[in-house]
């Protein structure tokens, strides 16, 4: 067993860019690579390797220049790599082993897990029959029958193993380790009055309420099996942490249709789960006639009622 590493590069690694980074991985025949503007992800035989990117600087369409960032891009990774420990330890729920996680000294994080193969469950609409040679239900068409199948098990693994045993895991404190990130419904980036928000509270509690959640339940983040269509496992905990029961909104299903929802009408949410910060962020903006015009269409709770329920201790 390979042993966990974190940390940064030793004095006796050399220093790669990420200009340079990218182009040794780009180059290579062995090894599946690509990158977004956030992230670069990097799988071999054996391993996969998440790596947050650093800010990019690029040209809207009228020409004008801007710098792409994503906030939290490079706690996300320490997040999830604390998140796998956690569960790892604590759970029997199927995640990929945690092989090594920590910084680069441009600021990039990293982590390595062993490499889970299998597809997608977000793939199998998509896919052709998995039953064997001779039984298939279709002849090289994608299978309803087996798309089905592999949700309805996913959905059965989420409710019946995922979803209880992080139950158990309980804490005072949001968050983990100090670190609170924000829940996957929100775009804290391209949201008012969120936009330039550096850090959110632990709100610590007298007692252990909160609970452990993944905190992005989807289908596109589980892991199947193509022929038994049974969970292999549950992936990209970036958004995981402590935090109060229902927060991280979980619909119940695994439709897409239905995750996308999750962002849409999220005032109660807001008010119920991020009242503290609301309030806080609603005082700072500037241009409060905007955040009128998305109280009154229901984007925003109004700040008022917020405080008059009283906002998180």
């Amino acid at each position: 067993m390979m042993k966990l590493a974190r940390g940064s590069l030793t004095s006796s690694e050399a220093f790669e860019s990420e200009d340079d980074y990218i182009q040794r991985m780009e180059a290579q025949s062995d090894i599946t690579f690509f990158k977004t503007y956030d992230i670069t992800y990097e799988f071999t035989a054996t391993t996969f390797t998440k790596t947050s990117r650093l800010p990019i600087k690029s040209q809207r369409l009228d020409g004008t220049p801007f710098v792409w960032y994503r906030s939290w891009n490079h706690e996300r990774i320490t997040n999830e790599a604390r998140a796998l420990e956690i569960v790892l330890k604590e759970t029997k729920i199927p995640v990929p082993r945690l092989l090594a996680h920590g910084s680069h000294p441009d600021g990039r994080r990293f982590l390595i897990t062993e490499f889970i193969e299998g597809p997608r469950l977000d793939t199998f609409p998509g896919r052709s029959c998995s039953k064997p040679e001779g039984q298939e239900h279709t002849n090289g068409t994608s299978c309803k029958d087996c798309s089905d199948q592999a949700y309805a098990n996913a959905l059965d693994f989420i409710s019946g193993t995922v979803m209880p045993q992080l139950a158990t895991m309980k804490s005072q404190s949001r968050g983990i380790d100090g670190f609170v990130m924000p829940p996957s419904w929100l775009s804290p980036d391209i949201q008012p009055p969120w936009t330039g928000k550096e850090r959110w509270k632990t709100l610590p509690l007298k007692q252990p309420e909160y609970v452990f959640q993944h905190g992005d339940i989807a289908a596109h983040n589980i892991i199947m099996d193509p022929r038994t269509l049974k969970v292999k496992a549950l992936i990209d905990f970036e958004y995981a942490g402590f935090y109060p029961p229902g927060m991280e909104n979980w619909t119940g299903t695994l439709c897409p249709d239905a995750y996308n929802r999750r962002s849409e009408n999220i005032a109660h949410l807001i008010k119920q789960f991020l009242a503290t910060e609301y309030v806080e962020c609603y005082d700072k903006w500037s241009d409060k006639m905007e955040l009128n015009k998305l109280t009154d269409l229901g984007k925003l709770p109004h700040p008022d009622q917020v405080r008059q329920d009283g906002t998180e201790d």
